[in-house]
């Protein structure tokens, strides 16, 4: 070969690698963002229902995992996407279930601080 010719065949090259690099770093992008809304969703500490989405998250995203492995490029993305979704909404169910409890748990002292001061204020 040639020294142009070599240069042909170089560029070409990476002219076909270019677009699938460019779809691989998206694929990894999905994936850290996956990682990092399971994160978020495990920080939040879900209990119950919020727990049980944290754990299908978790499930999605080594099947993810999985399916990059495989090359199977489109499962992996949409598997991805879904387990960042269901890792979102595991932390915001246990963010709401955190506020309820401690809505309830506020209106269980006011309660009774109520009755303590009907208590005290029928001694006078």
């Amino acid at each position: 070969m040639t020294l142009s010719s070599l240069k042909i065949h170089l560029a070409l090259a990476l002219v076909l690698i270019a677009p699938s690099s460019g779809a691989l770093a998206q694929d990894s992008a999905e994936l850290l963002a996956a990682e990092a809304a399971v994160a978020s969703a495990e920080r939040a500490q879900p209990r119950g229902d919020a727990a049980g989405l944290l754990d299908d998250a978790r499930a999605q995203l080594r099947a993810a995992r999985d399916a990059q492995v495989r090359r199977k490029r489109q499962d992996a993305l949409h598997l991805a996407q879904s387990a960042e979704a269901t890792a979102d909404l595991a932390r915001a169910r246990a963010a709401l279930d955190a506020a309820r409890a401690e809505v309830e748990s506020k209106s269980a002292r006011n309660a009774d601080l109520r009755r303590r001061l009907l208590v005290n204020g029928g001694r006078r």
